[in-house]
């Protein structure tokens, strides 16, 4: 006689069967399979159409199983089974080193959450009467920060060495509020856990930062490092920044630290030095200099960030890059003396090779300087080289007949 005993072992082998089924397919054919967890397949069971789901499992199909473990269909389902997805989904990433999983670990775990009763019990059977009841609430109302704070303490313990796995980790942190949507939380706890995630960024990007740092002191405190040993020390900072997934604040760091390194080559009239020093960091730059011109609220960076411009303008090769070069470094600060200075002089420089002593006038070429050297007297009317410009273009008015 079948009984129903019967029935549920059989069920529990089926899930057994299409969870050994589902590992292998998603960790590969010698993946070890972690038996306790199969109650997945049990909590999938549950959900409408899972029987014939676990059913092609079993025979071989892993698909609609693998489709069916999207936590984002589930955010209303058990919490057995949002917990049994958390912790599935942390195994794949584990296992494979995909933020993929990761994030769908940390929806699962953000959905559980909303379940408080079942998150109470689970605390209350796990600690017992070993904690007060206030430290069990405090602990209850840290369970969303688990999984950040696991990925965090990834993401600082390789920080140092620039590890592929502290790497990921930033990813995953950096995509925490798109985990936090996919969940449906609530404002306030999307920003505390976003907060969360962000400090943790903030830590580890700091770990990976402060030997380069301490480098630099050293450096400095035997004497003015070589353009070679500066570009070194700036390469450093790139190498953190395409770790870190180009994060600003290593953009911040490196313009710093390479301002008074480039300060010394030029007021030495170093040109080479100067362009060998900033050379490493200059797709930091650029980056900076984008955020700024795209958000004007990150205005605290404009100065120091257009001073890095007209350092590149001073090495640039021709006049047009160099204008190019000081007219982007205006734009993020318009005030900024340096840039306007490049600027005016390049504009001269221009002007005066259309003018007599470099050619012979025309009537267009003399219009054009004429308007050159008018916006160089806007920008910077001590500029030295304006006055040999003014004497040119008065010369070319002459011979062209066109009157001052």
């Amino acid at each position: 006689m079948w009984r129903q005993e019967d029935d549920a072992l059989l069920a529990r082998l089926t899930d057994e069967v299409a969870f050994e089924r589902l590992v292998q397919a998603q960790m590969g054919s010698d993946a070890s399979v972690p038996w306790h967890a199969s109650g997945l397949c049990a909590a999938i069971r549950s959900t409408p159409g899972g029987v014939e789901v676990l059913d092609a499992a079993r025979m071989g199909n892993v698909t609609p199983l693998v489709e069916r473990l999207d936590p984002a269909q589930h955010l209303n389902g058990s919490p057995e089974l949002l917990h049994h997805l958390a912790l599935h989904h942390a195994r794949l990433a584990e296992a494979l080193g995909e933020a993929d999983a990761h994030v769908r670990s940390i929806i699962a775990w953000l959905a559980l959450t909303r379940q408080e009763r079942y998150l109470r019990e689970l605390g209350e059977a796990v600690v017992g009467g070993a904690l007060p009841r206030e430290e069990l609430e405090r602990t209850l109302a840290e369970v969303p920060m688990w999984p950040i704070d696991e990925i965090g303490e990834r993401a600082k313990s390789g920080a140092r060495d620039l590890t592929t796995i502290a790497k990921q980790a930033l990813v995953v942190l950096r995509r925490v509020p798109e985990a936090c949507h996919m969940a449906g939380v609530s404002n306030e706890l999307e920003a505390r856990v976003t907060q969360r995630a962000n400090s943790h960024m903030a830590a580890a990007i700091e770990d990976a930062i402060t030997p380069i740092l301490t480098a630099i002191a050293e450096t400095t405190a035997r004497g003015e490092p070589t353009a070679r040993e500066g570009a070194a020390l700036m390469q450093r900072f790139a190498a953190v920044w395409h770790w870190s997934g180009e994060d600003e604040n290593v953009e911040h760091a490196a313009v710093d630290e390479c301002t008074p390194l480039a300060w010394n080559h030029c007021r030495q009239s170093r040109w080479g030095d100067l362009g060998i020093l900033i050379e490493p960091i200059w797709p930091l730059i650029d980056s900076l200099t984008r955020r700024i011109e795209t958000d004007p609220s990150k205005i605290a960076y404009a100065g120091r960030c257009a001073q890095m411009l007209v350092f590149k303008a001073d090495v640039a090769r021709t006049e047009v890059e160099t204008t190019a070069i000081a007219e982007r470094a205006l734009r993020i600060c318009p005030s900024h003396r340096n840039a306007r200075l490049t600027l005016a002089h390049s504009l001269c420089e221009q002007a005066l090779r259309l003018l007599p002593g470099a050619r012979a006038p025309t009537h267009h070429g003399c219009t054009t300087a004429e308007a050159m050297i008018k916006r160089a007297e806007s920008l910077y009317s001590a500029s030295s080289r304006l006055p040999e410009a003014q004497k040119r273009l008065a010369e070319a008015k002459k011979l062209l007949g066109i009157a001052s």
